[in-house]
């Protein structure tokens, strides 16, 4: 019975999904003990899709790959407007090549390349069930359960919480999701009655922390601290604001 599933963000392509969930489970365990509340092992799940990122060590991607992946997703556009010409050799300097690479393959690939979404797409699908009322999205992982939620209104998901979320990223994430946004306005999550946004201060991910800017005021947004680690999902997850979210999905 998986009351709760939680979607992992970016880089997690070297681990698997029992290792995910060892990480999330106990950290969304001590975000729901601020509410008094304690979940079954058997009750949540890790929609994993890193696996579909780890790279054949035989077809590595080029520079010249990674160059249409900056394009095609309008990465290429934005570094150009932030840090004008060889906006992208900038950001390579700033957070190093091996990490743009690896941001441009997953993010990148997939905002441009429909195939690979529909397949991290499908690893959610295949892990919500029935008794799902609660998904808890970290990351790049906000973008796929978002969008797999829109395309599932029939599902009986009733909570959505995204926690260091770039959904509202103008021109980076906002402009392409699926479905596309109409004057300026995301569509609502499909079957969601109550979506929950936690942005950390600090966090880069987080360019429009407040979501309902973005997607109406039903979005309800909370701030939290997560001090050095303002991006991990283990801080989000162990969070006051978190936990009585997924409280207040799981009593619903």
């Amino acid at each position: 019975m998986t009351r709760v599933v939680g979607v992992h963000g970016a880089f997690q392509e070297l681990w698997g999904p029992n290792e995910v969930a060892a990480r999330w489970l106990p950290a969304i365990r001590d975000g729901l003990w601020h509410a008094g509340i304690e979940l079954d092992a058997d009750d949540f799940a890790v929609a994993f899709y890193g696996d579909l990122f780890r790279h054949d060590p035989e077809a590595e991607p080029t520079d010249a790959e990674f160059a249409t992946l900056a394009r095609d997703s309008g990465l290429a556009d934005i570094a150009g407007q932030v840090h004008g010409v060889g906006g992208l050799e900038a950001i390579s300097k700033a957070i190093g090549a091996e990490m743009l690479n690896r941001l441009l393959d997953q993010a990148g690939r997939y905002i441009a390349d429909p195939g690979t979404r529909a397949m991290v797409r499908s690893r959610v699908e295949r892990t919500v069930t029935p008794d799902t009322r609660v998904i808890v999205a970290h990351s790049l992982g906000s973008i796929v359960a978002y969008e797999t939620l829109c395309a599932h209104p029939e599902w009986s998901v009733t909570d959505l919480i995204t926690i260091g979320s770039p959904l509202g990223a103008d021109r980076v994430v906002f402009q392409h999701l699926d479905p596309t946004p109409l004057d300026g306005l995301g569509a609502w999550p499909g079957p969601v009655i109550a979506w929950t946004n936690v942005a950390a201060i600090g966090d880069v991910a987080c360019s429009t922390p407040k979501l309902a800017e973005r997607f109406g005021p039903r979005v309800s947004d909370f701030a939290v601290d997560n001090g050095h680690r303002a991006h991990d999902p283990e801080p989000y997850l162990n969070a006051a604001a978190t936990g009585h979210a997924v409280a207040a999905g799981l009593a619903r």
